[in-house]
């Protein structure tokens, strides 16, 4: 780059010489937006560009272009954020899924907060911190995210056991319960947990084999 700036996706490749697993994973995260602001179509060139580092055979150009592939959509670039760095600046996941939540009766985080003692509650988001400590005679503990802020969870042995999967392995959750205020602290004790969709994380556009 000190001798002159990059000249495009290709020319990255060339000079730098990254892994196709770097170069995908840049692009994944929007790194190549000054080449091409479509990152669908910069994910599925970035993995190819590394194997043409070498100088061309005889009668071979350059590599051809990215298929007219479907642009990502705001809470894909989210999510695609997410997977290739852990933080994003397009939002929060769940922010995408808010109409969604709001017609099933959901409300955020912050709202849930600002309620009082026993209002029984709806809300959705990422679980997180799930915890189930030996010494707290089998409750279980977490946080509810979403992108108004963090709630905390507790769960009773039988609504663990009962929800623990679901907990566990969706990638968002819609909770039920009700807030419980005690000596100054705040948490939903938590009654009944389901799945809820959520944008998953992006991946490459399959290539057929023997193609680039």
């Amino acid at each position: 780059r000190d001798a002159r700036p990059f000249g495009g996706l290709e020319d990255f490749a060339r000079r730098t010489r990254l892994p196709a697993r770097l170069m995908e994973q840049l692009a994944t995260a929007g790194a190549f937006a000054a080449f091409d602001d479509h990152r669908r179509s910069a994910l599925w060139t970035a993995g190819a560009f590394p194997r043409s580092v070498q100088p061309y055979l005889p009668g071979l150009g350059s590599l051809s272009p990215a298929p007219e592939l479907p642009v990502m959509s705001p809470a894909e670039e989210t999510v695609a954020d997410l997977t290739a760095t852990g933080a994003s600046t397009t939002g929060h996941p769940v922010h995408h899924v808010r109409p969604l939540l709001e017609r099933r009766g959901a409300q955020t985080a912050s709202a849930v907060r600002a309620m009082a003692d026993q209002t029984r509650v709806r809300l959705g988001g990422l679980a997180k911190y799930l915890q189930r400590p030996p010494t707290a005679n089998g409750v279980a503990f977490g946080a509810l995210e979403d992108e108004t802020g963090m709630v905390n969870l507790v769960f009773s042995p039988p609504v663990w056991e009962r929800c623990r999967r679901v907990l566990l392995e969706a990638p968002a959750v819609l909770l039920d319960g009700h807030v419980e205020r005690e000596h100054g602290s705040f948490n939903v004790i938590v009654h009944r947990a389901v799945s809820l969709a959520v944008p998953t994380s992006p991946r490459p556009p399959r290539r057929v084999p023997g193609r680039r």
